[in-house]
C-alpha cells in the first residue's frame, strides 16, 4: 500500500463517554478521503467530561493506533473533540472604525478587530474561548452581511456568538491527548463538529436544531442564516435509558443496552411484531420471557423526558421556534435508537431526519463512517479545513495579548 503524503494527512479523535473514535484522512481541496478509522471503548469520560485521565489516555492510544493501522501512516498531531455541561455560549457585538473622513474599502484585518472587539469583554477566570462565530456583519448600518471584505464604510460592527468551555476540562482533553504521545492541534466542541459534518446549507439557511445524542450527554446547536446561534450540553444521553432497562428487568448492563440497540422503541406499527423474547436474570442463571411492548415504554419515557430539558433550555435562553423551523437533526450513536425520531417528531411537532456524514463531504471509506456515530469525528476535520479555526482565534488572541502587553508597558512608562 503506498503511504498517503503527510503533508495532507489530517486526524480526528472524538472522545465520547463511552468510545473513542478516531479519523485519519488524507484532505485536498476540502474533499475528506477516508484513510484509517479506529474505535476503541472508554470508560474514563463521565457525561462527557474526562474523569480518568489515565483510562481515556490508553483508550485514545489504542484508537488512533487502529486508525493509523488502517490507514499506514504514524500521525503526530490530532484535532479533538469536547463535550460537558461547561460548554456554554454568549452574544457579543464589536465594532471598528474605518475611517473618521472618507468611505475605506474593508480588509482582513479590519474583520479582526471587529471580531477582537467582541471578546475585549470577556474575561472570566475559569473559562477559555473556543470558538467565535460572526453571526452577521454590520457596515454603516447596513445588517445582515456574511462577509464584508471588499465593501466600502466608515464603520464595521459584527455580531458574535462565542462558545466558551471550562479551563480546567480543555486542559484535560489536551492532558489526555498528549500523554497518548500526539501534539493537539485545535479542540472544537463536539454539537459544533457534528452540525459541519451533517447539515445541508439550505438547513443552515432556513434554521435547524441538531440534537446530538450520545452516551453521556446531549450537544444541542441552533444554526440559522449560516451561523451558530445557541449552543448548550444537556448531561443526559443513552447510558440513562440502558440504565432503566437494568433496573427495571433487572438483567445485565449488556443485555440492556443490547436490547436497546437491536429492539428500539416498539411503536405498535403494522409493520411491527410484539415479540417474545427470552432475557438472563442479574445475578443467576435464570432466564425470563418479556414482550417488546413492556420494554418500549422505559425507553419513550427517556427520550421524553430529554426532549423536556431541550425546551427548557431553548426557552431559558429565549431561542425562538422561528430560528429552528427547519426542523430537528438527530445525530451521534443514540440517534441509532430504532423509533427515536418518531417519538421527537411528536414531541417536538417538527420535521425530525436522522444526520449521518454528507456523502459529497467524504470519499474513500464513506460506507465505513455513514453513521450518526462518526458525525463528530468527520465534522472535526471538516470543520477545522473549512473554518481555519486555529488560524482565526490565534489572530484574535495574538491582537488581545497585545493590548494587555501595551497596557502594561504604558503603565511602567507613566510610573517611573
Amino acid at each position: 500500500m503506498t503511504q498517503p503524503a503527510l503533508e495532507n494527512i489530517i486526524a480526528a479523535v472524538d472522545i465520547g463517554t463511552t468510545k473513542i473514535c478516531t479519523i485519519i484522512a488524507e484532505v485536498k481541496d476540502k474533499e475528506i478521503n477516508v484513510i484509517g478509522v479506529g474505535w476503541q471503548e472508554n470508560t474514563g469520560v463521565v457525561k462527557g467530561a474526562i474523569a480518568n485521565i489515565n483510562e481515556t489516555t490508553i483508550a485514545i492510544k489504542k484508537s488512533i493506533e487502529k486508525a493509523e493501522e488502517m490507514a499506514n501512516v504514524k500521525v503526530q498531531s490530532v484535532i479533538a473533540s469536547i463535550s460537558g455541561k461547561h460548554i456554554s455560549g454568549i452574544k457579543g457585538h464589536g465594532e471598528t472604525t474605518l475611517s473618521h473622513t472618507k468611505l475605506k474599502e474593508i480588509t482582513e484585518d479590519d474583520k479582526n478587530n471587529s471580531i477582537r472587539a467582541a471578546t475585549s469583554f470577556f474575561r472570566p477566570a475559569d473559562k477559555e474561548i473556543l470558538h467565535i462565530i460572526p453571526m452577521q456583519y454590520i457596515v454603516d448600518s447596513q445588517d445582515e452581511i456574511e462577509d464584508p471584505i471588499g465593501m466600502t464604510g466608515m464603520k464595521l460592527e459584527v455580531d458574535t456568538y462565542i462558545i466558551t468551555g471550562s479551563i480546567t476540562s480543555i486542559d484535560n482533553v489536551r492532558k489526555v491527548i498528549e500523554h497518548a504521545g500526539y501534539n493537539v492541534v485545535d479542540i472544537i466542541v463536539q454539537g459544533v463538529a457534528s452540525a459541519s459534518a451533517v447539515l445541508f446549507n439550505d438547513e443552515k439557511d432556513i434554521g435547524v436544531l441538531v440534537l446530538d445524542i450520545g452516551g453521556g450527554t446531549t450537544d444541542m446547536i441552533v444554526y440559522y442564516k449560516n451561523a451558530i446561534r445557541f449552543a448548550k450540553v444537556i448531561p443526559v444521553g443513552g447510558q440513562l435509558i440502558t440504565n432503566d432497562l437494568v433496573s427495571a428487568l433487572q438483567t445485565p448492563k449488556n443485555v440492556a443496552e443490547d436490547l436497546k440497540r437491536k429492539y428500539g422503541i416498539f411503536t405498535g406499527e403494522a409493520d411491527e411484531k410484539d415479540e417474545t423474547i427470552t432475557i438472563p436474570d442479574m445475578g443467576s442463571s435464570k432466564t425470563m420471557e418479556i414482550q417488546l411492548s413492556k420494554i418500549a415504554p422505559y425507553i419513550k419515557l427517556r427520550v421524553q423526558e430529554l426532549i423536556k430539558f431541550v425546551k427548557t433550555e431553548l426557552e431559558k435562553d429565549g431561542i425562538d421556534r422561528s430560528l429552528y423551523s427547519g426542523g430537528v437533526i438527530l445525530t451521534g450513536g443514540s440517534a441509532l435508537l430504532k423509533g427515536i425520531d418518531k417519538i421527537i417528531k411528536e414531541e417536538m411537532d417538527l420535521r425530525v431526519r436522522i444526520g449521518v456524514p454528507l456523502k459529497e463531504k467524504v470519499v474513500g471509506l464513506y460506507d465505513i463512517v455513514a453513521s450518526p456515530e462518526y458525525a463528530t469525528a468527520i465534522g472535526l476535520i471538516d470543520y477545522y479545513v473549512n473554518f481555519q479555526i486555529k488560524s482565526q482565534k490565534t489572530k484574535i488572541y495574538q491582537g488581545i495579548f497585545e493590548e494587555i502587553w501595551n497596557s502594561i508597558k504604558k503603565f511602567f512608562i507613566d510610573n517611573l
